[in-house]
């Protein structure tokens, strides 16, 4: 009895994979007549576990069916068949032998939860297939068309305040006030003002970057832009006390899940300012640090970098380096999952912030990573989404069975030989290529390289050993340049003349001079006098040239007539002017000519 029970059992499973061959050859025939993309294995099983069919009706069945017309279903011959269940009857009497094998290959676990053997799925029994990789050609999917920047161009500060809003200087003012009264008991009396003549001093500190910070005030070294505009002790103030959320607004639960909560608004704001920037067809993934050598519980290293110890920033950007999304890494022990689908568990850090990245991008898009990110389940889940990933992979993560050429194998080759394989449903492709060394590749779509390095010139790195200041400091930079290459974007739309393009350092010169002195009027230049600060020389200093935007502000402009003409004069700073004159702008300070033959004061301001 228990034998033939066995053998009914047995005989079930063979019938179960039966009806998963037949399910497959009758949806191969219908993609071959209605060209469709073919049905995957997981989905073929879910559809044979739909039929919910008993074992007995599919006994009876088979046993009661013609067999011309069973032959007809499978295209096979009625003598096919029978030899078919002949062979299939011998091998039960053979596995019968093996009782003990037979129940841990066969029959399901005593702990699966089903109630009989008929209620057991068919993919229970179906082991998972292996992907099969060979030696053909790779069809990738057409490219997009490249994005089409604006041709309007903007001034530089316009860029800059894509990312950090005035709204933001005002609300880091109130908030520094507020901190200091707290633990002093006294305001900073500080103000949105005061806030942009800090960072566009900072921003000039990292251009100059002088030795030493105090030499910007020191008598021989002083810088006049950033030492006429703020005091130094005013400057270390200020940056110790900055300050952009207020920590009782924080609940205790938020601040045990977003480790990053303390400079969190500014987070949001230039991320706010990426994401409306266009989607590109081709973007690229990729990891920066913020250096950073105190103690903080996010703190990375990653061997090879420039700066290998700091804070870990995931950044994607379009092939001209134009930021669309970042995402700082909180450290060990964080979730990193994506808001649209749910993150399959194989997937490492880099493979999840891939998903979280992609996710505000549209359907068709090209991906571009190093090997640290790239793994093929993340390229088959891409692939689902219809968002197509290439870049370097490691030597581990290639699939065992792929049967790629070794590293010796290449080597006895030339230089630049390859070996290329591609997957059997034709979506993935392996290449090894050869160099100095082996470089492995996986790609659903073809190749780009980002231009990504901007960020790292002419930096806001004044030495600090408070993680918020240094990330605060960072995402300045980061704006600026987000600014500059959307600006050089749409210059290069506009048909502007390469000359005439402002380089980065431009760039962010004039940023930091219309922090500086937008708004600037005779009582903000008033500043504490400090020993070391008074040059002490008899030669009167030049007066830097005010931005566009701040001279255009005619109601704080004003004619100042110098007492001693013979000694003050000067000449006229008007470009094309050679005029001596006695009369100078009292905001921006520089002379500036006026006459009934010629009035540079007007034209200057206009």
């Amino acid at each position: 009895m228990d034998s033939t029970n066995k053998k009914h059992k047995t005989r079930n499973g063979f019938l179960r994979t039966a009806i998963l061959d037949l399910l497959e050859q009758i949806n191969d025939e219908l993609l071959r007549l209605m060209n469709m993309e073919p049905l995957t294995e997981k989905q073929l099983q879910e559809l044979a576990d739909t039929l919910d069919l008993d074992n007995s009706d599919i006994e009876d069945d088979l046993l009661t069916r013609d067999n011309d017309e069973l032959a007809d279903t499978l295209d096979l011959d009625n003598s096919d068949i029978e030899d078919d269940l002949l062979t299939r009857d011998n091998d039960v009497d053979e596995e019968l032998e093996l009782e003990q094998d037979l129940e841990q290959e066969i029959l399901p676990p005593e702990d699966d939860g089903f109630d009989s053997e008929d209620d057991v799925p068919l993919s229970h029994f179906v082991p998972a297939r292996s992907k099969k990789w060979m030696r053909k050609a790779f069809i990738p999917p057409n490219p997009p068309n490249p994005v089409n920047y604006s041709d309007s161009l903007k001034n530089p500060l316009e860029y800059f305040e894509k990312y950090i809003s005035n709204d933001f200087f005002a609300s880091v003012s109130t908030l520094t006030n507020m901190r200091e009264v707290s633990v002093t008991g006294h305001s900073l009396e500080t103000s949105a003002t005061e806030i942009k003549k800090l960072f566009g001093c900072t921003m000039l500190i990292g251009i100059y970057a002088l030795p030493r910070l105090r030499m910007f005030w020191a008598q021989n070294t002083r810088v006049p832009i950033v030492s006429d505009n703020i005091t130094r002790n005013r400057f270390f103030k200020l940056r110790s006390r900055l300050k952009v959320v207020d920590d009782n607004m924080i609940s205790a639960e938020e601040k045990s899940h977003d480790r990053f909560w303390k400079v969190r608004p500014l987070l949001d704001s230039i991320q706010r300012g990426c994401r409306m920037n266009e989607r590109s067809p081709m973007v690229s993934i990729d990891e920066q640090m913020i250096p950073f050598a105190g103690q903080v519980l996010m703190k990375q290293f990653v061997r090879g970098k420039p700066n290998p110890v700091g804070l870990k920033n995931f950044v994607m950007t379009t092939p001209t380096g134009i930021p669309l999304d970042f995402y700082l890494y909180e450290g060990k022990g964080s979730s990193v999952e994506s808001a649209l689908l749910a993150t399959p568990e194989k997937l490492d850090v880099g493979g999840r912030m891939v998903l979280k990245l992609t996710d505000t991008l549209p359907l068709g898009v090209f991906v571009f990573t190093d090997r640290y990110f790239t793994s093929i389940p993340l390229i088959d889940f891409l692939f689902s989404r219809k968002v197509f990933l290439a870049g370097t992979i490691m030597a581990n993560r290639i699939p065992k069975n792929a049967g790629i050429s070794s590293d010796n194998d290449l080597k006895k080759k030339k230089r630049g030989s390859y070996d290329q394989l591609v997957r059997d449903d034709g979506k993935i492709s392996l290449v090894k290529w050869f160099d100095n060394k082996p470089v492995n590749l996986a790609s659903s779509c073809m190749g780009v390289e980002p231009e990504d390095r901007v960020i790292g010139k002419y930096s806001m790195r004044n030495r600090t050993n408070k993680w918020t200041i240094r990330t605060i400091f960072h995402f300045i930079d980061f704006s600026v340049a987000a600014g500059w290459l959307e600006y050089r974007e749409n210059a290069k739309a506009a048909g502007l003349p390469r000359k005439e393009i402002m380089d980065f350092l431009d760039f962010k010169l004039s940023i930091a001079k219309s922090l500086i002195l937008e708004n600037q009027g005779e009582d903000d230049m008033e500043f504490e006098a400090e020993d070391d600060e008074q040059p002490g020389s008899k030669r009167r200093s030049v007066q830097p040239i005010p931005d566009k935007r701040c001279r255009r502000q005619g109601n704080i402009h004003l004619m100042e007539f110098m007492k001693d003409k013979q000694k003050s004069r000067s000449k006229c700073r008007l470009p094309n002017c050679n005029k001596l004159t006695f009369a100078k702008c009292k905001a921006c300070g520089i002379y500036l000519c006026c006459s009934v033959e010629r009035n540079c004061f007007a034209t200057f301001h206009q």
